[in-house]
């Protein structure tokens, strides 16, 4: 990854940006080098608004909770860069002892995770309740999903949990997330930057139709990266989502999931076209300038998703770039393509 572009690895996420940074940066950068707002629009683990935090404002946007504290840890934070050897020292010991078990050991032991692992999880966040200030909180929690991906018994996500026969799944569960947690504590620097940065948890129709005030001051690039496939990912990630809620949710079907999940049309073939018209006329009407991140394996065609912005837009620039994509568990293939749409007027 290139130098001038920091980045910081928070879980297994798909879509993630990490290894595209030195691919999507440059091209934001060459619009503005700086005094400009970058607005992130379904913002996920927040890699490019923290990659661009050196060089503009960044406002950051996600429907899920667990995507907010990300940002809260990552792009908003200004004051706490790591968290110190005494305060982790104060939290290792109060996670020494695991808690008796609870909701989510009942709900997920020998699932996601093993019964010994559960009582981790519920220790650590048990411990992190105990903390409400911020951003300190938020770096916790980002800690402890970082350990739940490290030892998780799945695929690369929580949609599905292996069975106990498969072979993986002994080593998995013989991880410690108490251990994990800890070293991710000890490891992690966070590029703190001023306090112009904004997160907001909202979905992107509701955020477009009331953005922020920082918006109407200054040039604006919005960024979105939206799912590509029909895989939600409310359903994809739901384990995180209720772990930051701190919650206990009536769990349904195989993969247990929460029932409020939330449901993107963006992931539906029949509405994917109307999302992005909706998304793509609105930054026009505001006057932003609008960069889109896309596979050339996504729903809506390629051909079609640039037409469309060329309605909104006089000029269109459409780059490829190839990069090794992994199938969740199922090894690693090489025919994947992200695309960039940089919309200007």
């Amino acid at each position: 990854m290139g130098a001038p572009y920091k980045s910081i690895y928070v879980t297994r996420y798909m879509g993630s940006k990490l290894r595209l940074l030195d691919f999507i940066v440059p091209k934001i950068l060459a619009m503005h080098k700086s005094n400009f707002v970058f607005v992130d629009l379904m913002a996920g683990t927040h890699a490019l608004g923290y990659a661009l935090r050196d060089y503009a404002s960044v406002i950051a946007n996600d429907v899920q909770r667990y995507s907010t504290l990300i940002g809260t840890a990552l792009i908003s934070n200004s004051t706490v860069q790591r968290v110190e050897s005494d305060q982790r020292a104060e939290l290792n010991e109060e996670i020494r002892q695991l808690v008796p078990e609870g909701w989510f050991s009942k709900t997920y032991a020998d699932t996601y995770f093993s019964r010994e692992q559960c009582r981790e999880v519920e220790t650590i966040r048990s411990a992190i309740s105990r903390h409400d200030d911020e951003p300190l909180r938020s770096i916790l929690l980002l800690a402890l999903m970082y350990a739940m991906g490290y030892a998780q018994s799945s695929p690369g996500h929580f949609a599905q949990y292996m069975p106990a026969s498969h072979p993986r799944v002994q080593s998995l569960r013989a991880l410690s997330v108490r251990a994990a947690f800890r070293q991710y504590l000890e490891d992690v620097e966070i590029n703190v930057a001023g306090p112009s940065n904004e997160v907001h948890q909202r979905d992107v129709h509701e955020f477009l139709a009331n953005p922020p005030g920082a918006t109407r001051q200054s040039a604006v690039v919005a960024y979105l990266d939206p799912p590509y496939s029909t895989a939600q990912y409310s359903r994809y990630y739901h384990l995180l989502e209720t772990v930051v809620l701190d919650d206990e949710p009536e769990v349904a079907f195989k993969g247990l999931y929460r029932p409020d999940r939330f449901s993107s049309q963006f992931c539906s073939r029949s509405h994917v076209r109307e999302e992005f018209r909706r998304v793509i006329q609105r930054t026009a009407e505001l006057g932003w300038e609008l960069v889109i991140s896309y596979g050339t394996h996504a729903l809506l065609p390629a051909a079609e998703l640039l037409n469309l912005a060329k309605q909104f837009y006089t000029r269109v620039e459409m780059s490829e770039q190839s990069y090794p994509h992994s199938m969740q568990g199922r090894g690693v293939v090489q025919d994947r393509s992200e695309l960039i749409f940089v919309c200007r007027s």
